[in-house]
């Protein structure tokens, strides 16, 4: 079976995948269901998720303002790290976006959990983003 990326809809499984995809990333109190579907609910961004065998394994949540994006929140559960998964979300987002007459896509490593910070950073250069000021950005 082939990942899968969309826009997806609330669902109990979502949520409990979600908690294990963000466990690194948010403390434990934010890892509520409700705080989760808040996110989901959002009507000033979208949320992407990656779906492998009814699992939802990676996830990113995007907002944009006429012709650029911000992407926030990129993460995938880490055992299933390496695999990826991470690149295949970005790329679908990517195609999505510029479809969207989106033409620039930033995301701040500020936010990026520190341990996280260095993998990111490199993953993210390898995507084609530059790193500038603690901000990613790409031109589409």
């Amino acid at each position: 079976m082939r990942l899968s990326v969309f826009s997806p809809e609330s669902s109990t499984q979502l949520l409990i995948d979600l908690t294990k995809i963000y466990q690194d990333y948010f403390p434990p109190e934010q890892l509520t269901h409700e705080s989760l579907q808040a996110l989901l609910e959002n009507e000033q961004t979208q949320f992407y998720v990656t779906l492998f065998n009814e699992r939802h394994l990676g996830a990113l949540r995007v907002q944009i303002t006429e012709h650029q994006a911000l992407l926030s929140l990129l993460s995938v559960r880490d055992l299933t790290r390496r695999r990826g998964i991470a690149k295949n979300l970005l790329r679908e987002v990517e195609k999505q976006l510029k479809t969207e007459q989106v033409t620039m896509l930033k995301m701040s490593l500020k936010e990026i959990p520190e341990a996280e910070k260095e993998g990111l950073t490199l993953f993210m250069q390898a995507a084609g983003y530059q790193l500038a000021e603690n901000v990613f950005t790409k031109m589409l």
